[in-house]
């Protein structure tokens, strides 16, 4: 195998991920300036297991075979709720958290 010219790499390009569903970019937007509302949120992954309303914020837990999604929402400044964290967490004792495209997927 012949030398890479000075300065270039003889190793291969690095795999990039694969890209994330639409609805995991969705909700990894959480807390920043373009966070789905809660209307966004609800189409995207359909009606919650658990919906619940305190105060100016909300929280929705969704069920999925392997893991569970709570979503926590809070008002913006026009009143409408924004998602601000999303935390996925194992359905099962002793099982490791999936990471939010994981879990995602299993909305599908």
């Amino acid at each position: 195998m012949p030398d890479a010219p000075l300065g270039q790499s003889a190793q291969p390009a690095a795999v990039s991920p694969p890209p994330r569903s639409r609805t995991a970019q969705l909700l990894a937007a959480a807390g920043g300036a373009n966070a789905p509302s809660e209307e966004e949120v609800r189409r995207a992954l359909g009606e919650p297991a658990i919906a619940r309303r305190d105060g100016a914020g909300a929280a929705l837990t969704y069920r999925f075979e392997q893991c569970g999604l709570l979503l926590l929402f809070q008002r913006d400044s026009q009143n409408t709720l924004r998602l601000a964290e999303a935390h996925p967490s194992a359905r099962r004792a002793g099982a490791s958290a999936p990471d939010l495209d994981a879990c995602v997927a299993e909305a599908r």
